[in-house]
């Protein structure tokens, strides 16, 4: 069981050592503690996926693709946090702060290889409270506004999460172990089953901020320091969809008919894209665009669900890939900001800052292909294996909509692009007033840039079962 719990452990060891060091004001080495306790995390997580994959009685998963997905989750976290050294080092709680982070990294990878349903809940509420936290240090009053919004529509979620679980408990009383309740509950169908699932389904679909579940989303994203935004746009929604991907199509709900599973999560999918790609093309703030982009993504994650097993690896990979752009377009707005201490967080206010940092731009542009879908990117892979599985089974309007609202996408993330090389500053800079350069963070997000592009041309040398034979979960 400890080996199993091994790299949560150890991010955990990581975040009581930053809380450690931040007592004593040793603000540097409380973020060098939490960031080595998410490598070491990471390190043991890859070593484990040498493993066959498991799905047993335990409370946790553990073996190639589960293993995998949490070393993915604590290496993408151990950069966010490298990437927020100079803001964590300048605030006065900055240790406490990267320990919170940890911890919520840690929520996140228990979440994603979960084989318990009532360790799923105790994971995603970890996650949540850190989230709350995180979202809330801002201390603005649009940031607190959006961490009280954020908590009242968690709570509800997490209402409509333990109904589900009663109900699966009552029916199949005994333990709550994936294993235990997809056994007894064999094909078995009925009001209470059917009530049981959509609740699960709505609850998840919360967390994941799909539509019409996401506004906490965009107030929280926009309102969040930049930052821990990079943290929690990307990590918790690939940990949940993992977990959904575990809990609809291999285990509890793997025997009902597939009807259900189609179409809830179809119809969630299909709403997410439109709503968020349309919203998207709306929107002027760059940090709310990017949140707005979140539910159109999640949407794209939702389609691999709704298919089931078939779609299982496309959607990890998918999500992966939003998950890892997410990051470093989140980080970039901190880096704007620093280049820029002026700037309104608008998309306009970027005009040529591409072509004054040139490494900036780059990483930036690299982001926002993978978010299009773009070749030579691993956002590429993850839609065109979705799609594509889409397609072979039928359900070519699934892929219709997802290719619709990537097409959409353009317009958004094509603005940012035109913006940064295209437009002409319209406000002179003094001579003093240039700006700073934040070396952690665009380092952080020229490697987010490098593994984006190294994971889109694998597949090319190596053949795409490369990529997939990572994230297999049978």
């Amino acid at each position: 069981m400890l080996v199993a719990f091994a790299p949560q452990i150890v991010c955990v060891v990581g975040a009581a050592a930053a809380v450690a060091f931040d007592a004593f004001e040793r603000r540097g080495l409380a973020i060098a503690a939490a960031v080595a306790g998410l490598v070491a995390g990471s390190v043991l997580a890859f070593a484990g996926s040498a493993r066959a994959p498991e799905l047993t009685g335990d409370v946790v998963l553990s073996g190639t693709g589960f293993s995998a997905i949490v070393g993915i989750i604590c290496a993408i976290g151990a950069l966010v946090l490298l990437g927020s050294w100079r803001p964590l080092t300048e605030a006065s709680s900055g240790g406490g702060l990267a320990a919170l982070a940890t911890v919520s990294v840690a929520a996140a990878a228990s979440i994603a290889v979960a084989a318990d349903i009532l360790v799923l809940l105790i994971a995603l509420e970890g996650l949540a409270l850190c989230a709350y936290a995180l979202v809330w240090s801002a201390r603005t009053a649009p940031a607190i506004e959006a961490a009280v919004k954020y908590f009242v529509q968690g709570a509800i979620a997490t209402g409509f999460f333990v109904l589900g679980l009663a109900i699966l408990f009552g029916l199949y009383g005994g333990s709550t172990s994936y294993v235990w309740i997809r056994g007894v509950m064999g094909t078995e169908t009925g009001s209470p089953v059917t009530t049981a699932f959509v609740l699960i389904a709505v609850a998840l679909a919360y967390k994941v901020g799909a539509f019409p579940f996401h506004s906490w989303a965009l107030d929280a994203f926009e309102s969040a320091p930049s930052h821990f935004a990079a943290l929690l746009a990307g990590i918790p929604k690939l940990a949940a969809v993992v977990a959904m991907i575990i809990l609809f199509s291999r285990s509890v709900f793997a025997g009902l008919d597939t009807t259900y599973q189609l179409w809830v999560f179809g119809l969630l999918a299909i709403l997410s894209m439109a709503f968020g790609a349309s919203g998207g093309l709306l929107q002027r703030s760059y940090t709310r665009m990017l949140a707005y982009s979140g539910v159109a993504q999640i949407g794209y994650a939702l389609v691999g669900v709704a298919l089931g097993a078939p779609a299982m690896t496309s959607a990890a990979l998918l999500v992966t890939a939003y998950a890892l752009a997410a990051a470093g377009a989140f980080l970039a707005a901190g880096a704007f900001r620093a280049a820029r201490p002026g700037w309104d967080g608008t998309i306009a206010a970027l005009a040529g800052l591409g072509r004054e940092r040139p490494m900036l731009g780059a990483a930036v542009t690299v982001t926002m292909f993978s978010l299009i879908g773009m070749p030579l990117t691993a956002g590429f892979w993850g839609k065109f294996m979705v799609f594509g599985v889409a397609v072979s089974a039928g359900y070519w309007w699934l892929a219709l909509f997802g290719v619709i609202a990537s097409v959409v996408s353009f317009g958004y993330y094509g603005a940012v692009l035109r913006s940064l090389y295209f437009e002409t500053p319209t406000v002179s800079h003094e001579p003093g007033d240039e700006g700073t350069t934040d070396r952690g963070s665009e380092v952080a997000i020229a490697t987010v840039a490098v593994l984006i592009v190294a994971i889109g041309i694998v597949p090319l040398v190596l053949g795409l079962q490369s990529v997939l034979r990572v994230l297999t979960f049978a």
